[in-house]
């Protein structure tokens, strides 16, 4: 399964101004402007008329328009806006965030989410900051007032719906998937329903799902990627490659549309085919492991024992905590009589992916040829765990 789980730019939720799109740049920073707290003892009889905060948010949004960030906060920070309308909180991080002090963006969003912990907007784009950090217990909890309903904006439903999924819960991120495309049946709900249906394992509803919108979306090839990913993990490979190579025809610079091809043409049985497909997707996006690994195992399967391991060297170049090409590492450093350089290997492998049940056994073996019985003993009752493990875990 491959969903991306990037973030999802949540726009800023102000009515008086599409000032969301000016989120993303980052121009030449100015005076860094701190924020002001929120004070509630502010009451609702001290705010200003709701005509003089439009006026003062229509303002604030043009000079944020024209990259006047001073100007702006000056007139954001006022505690007789912040307490009194949540989009000047806003409003307020979009400036912070177009100045490059993203700290100061989250203290706002902080700020105007436990004054209107049920506004819709304020949480989506608290979760953004605290995702984009790194923060994924406290995106999940920024979300706890969330609720989406047919007039949540689409923007913040597929935000939610990224967090949900990085925490890998499965269950609201499939509600929210589910309100989005309720609301708006476009390529964009629809392939972020059918994401986490993928990742639910619900590989034949994808299919059915969109199979019945093939007609609508033929020509896109987000679409046939999906569609072909899902058919790959249902073990449809003929129909997989049709759909795949019609995605890299649409667009032959995608990563992932050559990265499955690759994939699926091994299936198939057509190793000579895969290889440039792999040496495709490498030059579409060198930083990814997954793909040099796989391209490994191809020279693995062809018995070429000298790309195999040089692929596997640039998939760790790549990245150096990735398991897998750790432990495919261990196990032809065990073939080759390199005990001492396969343990080493592979207790990165075990260190960075615990539940890998393929790294103690190769352990074990590595072990047993040291002549360290005690080791070799204990890898195999650490194995042993961690398959019941992995297997009740998989409800088996």
């Amino acid at each position: 399964m491959m969903f991306k789980k990037s973030l999802v730019l949540v726009a800023v939720a102000v009515s008086v101004s599409a000032c969301s799109k000016l989120i993303d740049a980052a121009p030449a920073r100015q005076e860094v402007h701190q924020p002001k707290t929120i004070d509630p003892s502010v009451k609702a009889n001290a705010c200003p008329s709701q005509s003089v905060i439009e006026a003062e948010l229509g303002k604030a949004s043009q000079w944020l328009e024209q990259a006047r960030y001073q100007d702006a906060a000056g007139t954001l920070r006022s505690p007789s806006l912040l307490n009194c309308d949540p989009r000047t909180g806003l409003l307020f991080a979009a400036v912070l965030e177009s100045e490059g002090n993203l700290p100061a963006a989250e203290q706002v969003l902080e700020q105007s989410h436990a004054h209107w912990p049920s506004n819709n907007s304020i949480a989506a784009s608290l979760a953004r900051e605290y995702l984009s950090s790194g923060q994924t217990g406290k995106a999940v909890q920024a979300l706890v007032h969330f609720h989406a309903t047919s007039s949540t904006r689409l923007q913040e439903m597929q935000m939610a719906a990224v967090v949900y999924l990085t925490a890998n819960k499965l269950l609201p991120a499939q509600a929210i998937a589910q309100t989005a495309y309720n609301s708006d049946p476009s390529l964009d709900t629809v392939l972020l329903l059918a994401n986490v249906l993928q990742l639910e394992g619900k590989y034949p509803a994808v299919i059915r799902f969109l199979g019945s919108k093939r007609a609508t979306y033929s020509a896109s090839a987000k679409f046939l990627i999906t569609l072909a990913e899902s058919e790959y993990d249902a073990s449809m490979w003929v129909s997989a490659r049709r759909d795949i190579e019609r995605a890299v025809a649409l667009d032959a610079s995608s990563f992932q549309a050559h990265y499955i091809l690759a994939n699926v043409l091994v299936r198939l049985g057509d190793l000579d085919r895969a290889i440039p497909e792999y040496r495709t997707a490498i030059s579409l996006n060198p930083g990814e492991p997954r793909t040099y690994y796989h391209l490994a195992l191809v020279y693995r399967a062809r018995n070429d024992a000298a790309s195999e391991e040089r692929v596997l060297e640039q998939a760790l170049a790549a990245n150096g905590q990735y398991a897998p090409a750790l432990c495919e590492m261990g196990r032809m450093q065990i073939e080759e009589g390199k005990l001492q350089d396969a343990v080493s290997h592979l207790k990165l492998a075990v260190q960075y992916n615990p539940n890998s049940e393929e790294a103690y056994f190769l352990l074990v073996r590595a072990y047993a040829k040291l002549g360290e019985r005690d080791q070799a003993e204990a890898m195999v009752k650490r194995l042993v765990a961690v398959r019941k493990e992995n297997q009740r875990s998989q409800g088996k």
